[in-house]
């Protein structure tokens, strides 16, 4: 009998680092992954983008951002001080048109890093008005903020265009899996595990945390929830478990995820809780970008030939 034909070896696009010492051999970082992966986050935070300035900046733009409003290059003078390493495009462009134009090339590299088009200079392009628009007005900000600039660092460098857009190179791989450094997912993951833990260990100092009924109260308060009309209908009991599992989630995320077995249940409550605030709580943007990013862990790669493999209809 002979042997079944053995697969490709796959393409590798991107570059890896070289790291000094033991760090260069450290595989956990540096392994590749699949390009379908980053692909995929990259059009999620690419979506969430969108729909962070088409819904929630655009309505209120003129307000936080014009100088007639409560915006203007110097609404926070003391952020950009001497000795501090704060800055913004919108404060050597025109206060007239300035914040204006900045927003239009932020929805255009957006757009660009949607369909995939040049995802290193349209995931800076995003990065840099982001950043500008956050230190402008930070009283506006929040966490999603933070997650936000990382996103798009992370899109920008993980190479995040090599499968799944404009500039795919699937038609050169000649129908070999496609890879690229796996460090931008890696940082990124070491970064979210680190929002979590410090979270957990902040609420966990609250005595409202600590007694469950913190969420009792911000799910009857009309200026943080969304649906104060249904909490009544939920036992105080469960307003205060839900605060004690997402702080136990919080603080066991590293643990959880680090071993097989626990990881998909990390990865799922992970999910249901960014949703749940998403649509019951006024987080901002926050719950929108974390659900991007766990849009990495989907073994996109499983998926790969579904469509070429299905006969073409006559």
């Amino acid at each position: 009998m002979t042997p079944p034909p053995s697969e490709p070896a796959p393409l590798f696009v991107g570059v890896q680092p070289r790291l000094p010492g033991v760090l260069n051999r450290w595989n956990w970082l540096l392994r590749p992954i699949a390009a379908e992966r980053m692909a995929a986050m990259r059009i999620a935070v690419a979506v969430a983008a969108l729909i962070d300035i088409g819904i929630v900046t655009l309505p209120q733009f003129a307000v936080y951002f014009s100088e007639a409003g409560l915006g203007g290059p110097d609404v926070y003078p003391s952020r950009f001080r001497s000795g501090h390493h704060y800055w913004s495009l919108l404060r050597v462009l025109p206060a007239a048109w300035g914040p204006a134009a900045l927003m239009s090339v932020w929805a255009l590299a957006a757009v660009a890093l949607l369909v995939g088009f040049r995802p290193l200079v349209s995931g800076l392009v995003c990065w840099a008005c982001a950043v500008s628009f956050w230190n402008i007005n930070y009283g506006l900000c929040n966490g999603g903020d933070q997650v936000r600039n990382a996103l798009f660092l992370g899109v920008a460098f993980g190479c995040s265009g090599a499968v799944w857009g404009v500039e795919s190179v699937r038609s050169r791989a000649e129908g070999r899996a496609v890879l690229v450094p796996g460090w931008p997912a890696k940082v990124l993951l070491v970064q979210l595990a680190c929002v979590y833990v410090f979270s957990g260990v902040y609420k966990l100092l609250s005595p409202g945390w600590q007694t469950g009924y913190v969420m009792y109260f911000v799910n009857h308060d009309l200026e943080w929830c969304l649906t104060p009309n249904l909490s009544p209908y939920l036992p105080v009991f469960i307003h205060r478990l839900s605060a004690w599992v997402a702080v136990g989630w919080e603080l066991a995320f590293p643990l959880l995820i680090a071993f097989r077995r626990s990881r998909a249940f990390a990865l799922w409550l992970g999910v249901l809780f960014h949703a749940l605030t998403l649509f019951t709580l006024e987080v901002g943007h926050f719950a929108t970008y974390s659900l991007a990013f766990y849009v990495l862990f989907v073994p996109w790669e499983r998926y790969r030939g579904y469509f070429a493999a299905r006969p073409r209809s006559t």
